[in-house]
């Protein structure tokens, strides 16, 4: 699989609202070449094409937390996978948790898929 990411800060947060079928990293420049986490999400926010989803990741009752993490510094980068591949999301994103190794502790699991893409930091 491989992974573009996009790179979303305070002031585009408004378009991550509307990413589906992807996995996500939050990154601080402190942190030097380690991400702080790893995840994924069907659906991250919720402004979708098809319609407010009340089970995005970070919905309305949680955007606070997004928003708190990019204004003391963190940048937020987003890689949309596409509905097929996302039946391997948690796969690749175990593959990047595994490479990566975040500052935060992550559950680790024995299912991992090669993925092709660099730190996009």
């Amino acid at each position: 699989m491989k992974i573009s990411w996009k790179k979303f800060d305070l002031k585009s947060l408004e378009k991550t609202a509307g990413q589906v079928y992807c996995l996500y990293v939050f990154h601080h420049r402190k942190d030097k070449d380690r991400p702080f986490y790893i995840g994924k999400a069907k659906f991250f926010g919720t402004k979708q094409a098809s319609g407010y989803k009340a089970s995005a990741r970070y919905n309305s009752g949680y955007i606070h937390l997004v928003t708190g993490m990019l204004r003391s510094g963190f940048t937020l980068y987003i890689a949309s996978i596409g509905k097929k591949a996302f039946k391997n999301a948690e796969c690749y994103e175990q593959e990047l948790i595994a490479k990566w190794n975040p500052i935060q502790k992550q559950r680790i699991k024995n299912i991992r898929k090669s993925v092709k893409t660099r730190k996009p930091w």
